[in-house]
């Protein structure tokens, strides 16, 4: 630090001009002792009178920091480790306010900035807890006002400039005088927010401006003074809403202030300081009281959409307006089932034909309980579209059933190799819906689809295409009847050719009354005899070596069975012995038709009766009523006229309703029609919320406050710096005796990471696969090459992958053998064949 102030150069002018005159020696001396003081004299640097001089700048940080860095630092920082500052004259110069904002969260911010130049922010785990009857809950008041608002002034017949409440254009407002709108002799004044008219207007004259678009903040905090009600209150805050179609400005109100109570349709008024800070500008507006509904209280007859509905009455500023918004048709709107058939699943439509229009019904509910009818179904699903390029003389089809594990031929049976779908949960309908009606019920025939069955992706069939019988209705169980007994159907109607039908009594009351029917698969010839816990069946009349294979599921007496070995014609033996012991009961076999046999038709059905085994059997009376997926019976009602109304629609809500509008229905129609309107009241209490989640046991952020964390004494500051750099720091400065402190470092590092993915997928086809050394064939297991060629999957020049060696298809040569483009080069065997692409 050095400075050009030298004593020697003022010491002629420091002394009186006598000395000067008097005494020039003596001058010549000073001058030469305070020369010698600041000099250098050799090492020893003379400079006492310019560091004297420099005593007043050492106040100032910038200047006396290296000097004085040591002392400063102990004296006004002690506190801070000197190594964690990282700029030591900021710190100086700044620790003031540090100390000053000490104890708040400004304070914790100002220091790791300081010291850190980082951001740190503070969580209070407080915040977070959950208590009892805590939260803030609020209830406000609304007085909503027609957002035409106006500032409104007197004349006195000679003033012709007045203050507007905001900055506006010439054609942003509307200028009234004495409810009179005038659009000249006068002029707008937007930077100054003033209205000029060319001639004073008249004593007394009532002047309205009106804003096309009012500022609703200037309301706020302003006094609110209803003119017909005397209630003021405060205007806590505003905002604009929709209601229906109309616009309204809803004013929040502080309870805590209002005095009275608002009307509705009455002018408000209120006033803002103009720019000058002294003149008050007034302010109006309207409250609003819209039409909000339309009740219908008798819907009549003979109305049509749009005719027009009257509201009449209230004294509106704004009358509202009303129309028929829909009617009736006298369309069907229910559907009763009389008989609900069988075989339906919940969603089934039911169609009605021979009528005009259209209706459509949909089922809502089945008895699946299966009580009183089947409640599922199967059918064999395949369909001989994929296998068109299949040779008679394969030695395997490619069927999807695994049933044959060697493959199907000309050798095997159908029914072995066809694959089943089963649909489940049906019944007969119990209920029904409306889903479209647009013509009256008159002379309708319904029919009802069946339960479908997916055979193929997105393709279904519906069970009733297979005329399969679907309940036998029981008119009288009889007495003396037993589990077990025989129906017994009689010939086809003329005309008719259902075949493979079977049934029997499947449960009876303690004296022998048939209570429940059940349709089983169909018969072969002859009876059977079983013994409980015993294998062996012996047959009466029976072909069993001709009629059954090893395999088939068989049913005697509701037990089903599958076959494992047929020692002749009338024994063989099953795979798990029977639980009951029977006599002389038929023999009904799986697959041979569907059960419920095929090709019947609804109401022409053979009759049944009832074989018993006991002679002392009589009086049972039962019928078949349904195939499956039909016999259903039912009808549609309405509960209306064509031309009752159903809704009113309001068109324009209105505004200013003092008091309850009425409703006239009389000029169209029957003129037989009611309603009676409701009004929105201007001054409304709004539901109560809360507006914290303190005390709400449902609020995800809410936590039960524990021993450490979550208590009211804890405080987290997350910073990206170690806790051990600055903990005792903050200990010593800042943190509040009794708290403590917890410390997160916020991770907000991005890693780029690049993604390699490989595009080549691979497919594994069905079977193994044995490959020679030095051959180019590939011999399948279980394979379908075949079938996966006339699926697109496999085809010539594919590429396949073999115990990892790749080759490319050359020739498909039948299900179980392909030959590739090259020879393999090892042995394997049991392979999985994978197709690349």
């Amino acid at each position: 630090m050095t400075t050009d102030l030298k004593t020697s150069l003022l010491v002629e002018g420091q002394v009186p001009e006598f000395v000067r005159e008097q005494h020039p020696a003596f001058i010549s001396f000073l001058e030469a002792y305070y020369e010698f003081l600041e000099q250098e004299q050799g090492v020893q640097n003379n400079d006492l009178t310019s560091k004297g001089k420099l005593l007043r700048n050492v106040s100032d940080v910038d200047v006396s920091i290296d000097e004085f860095e040591e002392s400063f630092i102990n004296n006004f920082a002690s506190l801070i480790p000197q190594e964690a500052i990282s700029d030591k004259a900021f710190l100086i110069k700044n620790v003031l306010p540090l100390y000053l904002s000490r104890g708040n969260i400004k304070s914790y911010e100002f220091l790791f900035r300081l010291l850190y130049n980082e951001e740190v922010q503070l969580t209070f785990p407080r915040n977070n807890i959950l208590r009892a009857s805590a939260g803030d809950w609020v209830q406000e008041n609304v007085l909503r006002v027609d957002t035409n608002i106006f500032s409104f002034y007197t004349g006195n017949g000679t003033t012709t400039t007045f203050l507007l409440a905001q900055q506006v254009g010439q054609e942003e407002v509307s200028v009234f005088v004495d409810d009179v709108e005038i659009t000249s002799g006068f002029f707008v004044r937007r930077e100054s927010k003033k209205i000029i008219f060319n001639t004073a207007p008249t004593s007394g004259a009532d002047i309205k401006v009106y804003y096309d678009n009012f500022n609703e903040d200037l309301l706020i905090n302003r006094k609110l003074t209803g003119q017909s009600s005397g209630a003021t209150a405060i205007i806590e805050r505003a905002v604009p809403r929709l209601i229906g179609t109309q616009t309204s400005v809803e004013l929040y109100i502080d309870d805590a202030t209002r005095l009275g109570t608002f009307l509705n349709a009455e002018e408000i008024v209120t006033d803002i300081i103009a720019d000058d800070g002294v003149t008050l500008i007034r302010i109006g507006s309207i409250t609003v009281s819209p039409l909000s509904t339309i009740t219908l209280l008798d819907g009549g007859s003979g109305y049509n959409v749009g005719d027009p509905v009257l509201v009449t009455g209230g004294l509106p500023t704004t009358p509202a307006e009303a129309v028929v918004g829909s009617v009736f048709g006298g369309f069907p709107d229910s559907a009763n089932v009389i008989i609900g058939g069988a075989g339906f699943q919940v969603g089934g439509l039911v169609s009605a034909s021979n009528v005009a229009g259209t209706i459509t019904l949909a089922v809502l509910g089945v008895d699946s309980s299966g009580a009183n009818s089947a409640n599922s179904f199967t059918i064999f699903t395949d369909t001989i579209d994929p296998y068109a390029n299949v040779l008679i003389s394969d030695s395997d089809y490619g069927f999807p059933a695994n049933v044959i594990p060697t493959g199907e031929n000309v050798s095997t049976r159908l029914i072995d190799a066809f694959s089943k779908g089963t649909v489940t949960g049906i019944g007969p309908m119990t209920t029904l819906t409306v889903l479209f009606a647009d013509v009256s019920s008159n002379g309708a025939i319904f029919d009802a689809d069946g339960a479908k069955i997916e055979t193929l992706a997105n393709t279904f069939v519906d069970i009733k295409t297979f005329g399969s019988l679907g309940r036998i209705q029981i008119n009288d169980g009889g007495e003396g009847y037993e589990i077990g007994d025989e129906i017994v159907f009689g010939a086809n109607p003329a005309g008719t050719y259902g075949v493979g039908a079977a049934a029997a009594v499947t449960n009876v009351s303690s004296t022998g009354i048939i209570t429940k029917v059940e349709l089983q698969p169909s018969r072969i010839s002859g009876t059977a005899n079983t013994q409980s816990s015993n294998v062996t069946i012996v047959g009466n009349g029976t072909s069993f070596d001709t009629e059954l294979i090893v395999g088939d599921l068989i049913m005697i007496n509701s037990e089903a069975r599958y076959v494992n070995s047929i020692a002749s014609a009338t024994s063989l033996n099953v795979n798990v012995a029977f639980g009951r012991t029977s006599t002389e009961r038929s023999v009904g076999v799986y697959d041979r038709y569907l059960v419920g046999g095929q090709n019947y038709v609804q109401g022409s059905f053979p009759s049944i009766t009832v074989s018993s085994a006991n002679v002392l059997a009589s009086g049972a009376n039962v019928e078949i009523i349904a195939l499956m997926g039909d016999g259903e019976s039912v009808n549609v009602s309405t509960s209306s006229v064509a031309g009752q109304i159903r809704t009113i629609t309001i068109t324009n809500p209105g505004a200013g309703y003092e008091f309850l509008p009425a409703v006239d229905l009389t000029q169209s129609g029957d003129a037989n029609a009611t309603a009676e309107a409701q009004i929105e009241r201007s001054f409304v209490s709004l539901p109560g919320r809360w507006t914290t989640s303190e005390g709400i046991l449902s609020a995800l952020e809410r936590r039960v406050q524990g021993e450490d964390y979550y208590i009211d004494f804890t405080y987290v500051t997350s910073v990206a710096v170690e806790f051990s750099k600055y903990k005792e720091i903050l200990k010593g400065l800042l943190h509040p005796a009794g708290f403590k402190n917890y410390a997160e470092y916020p991770i907000s590092n991005t890693i780029n990471a690049s993604i390699v993915v490989d595009g080549t997928t691979s497919i594994d086809l069905s079977g193994r696969a044995n490959v020679v050394a030095n051959s180019i064939f590939i011999d399948g297991i279980n394979t379908r090459f075949n079938v996966a060629n006339t699926l697109g999957i496999l085809t010539i020049g594919t590429q396949i992958s073999v115990n990892n060696q790749i080759r490319t298809v050359n020739n498909i040569i039948s299900n179980t053998n392909v030959s590739v483009s090259s020879v393999f080069t090892t042995n394997s065997n049991g392979q999985v064949i994978i197709i690349v692409t």
